[in-house]
């Protein structure tokens, strides 16, 4: 049975824990995503990567966060539902 996106990520919140990621790590796997974006040729318009880029700063800082020794964890934070945009994909004319 595939997981859910919600027990997916409460498998991450465990995974990160303790590690002490730094802003510089952060960044530099958010810049890594986004070049992985890149090489696996998701869609490039405006909309979905405003999306895709959205949605990684979000995981990324979260795991930041969750990674500190001292942090506070949410175990029951909610999981963002991300999608195309309100737009639909950009089409140049």
């Amino acid at each position: 049975m595939t997981p859910t996106l919600y027990e997916w990520a409460g498998g991450m919140l465990a995974h990160h824990r303790g590690l002490g990621i730094t802003p510089e790590q952060r960044r530099r796997f958010a810049e890594t995503m986004s070049r992985a974006a890149d090489d696996a040729g998701l869609p490039d318009d405006p909309e979905f990567r405003a999306a895709f880029v959205g949605y990684v700063e979000w995981g990324t800082r979260l795991a930041m966060h969750n990674s500190q020794p001292d942090a506070e964890v949410v175990e029951q934070a909610p999981v963002p539902r991300w999608g195309w945009g309100v737009a639909p994909p950009y089409q140049p004319s």
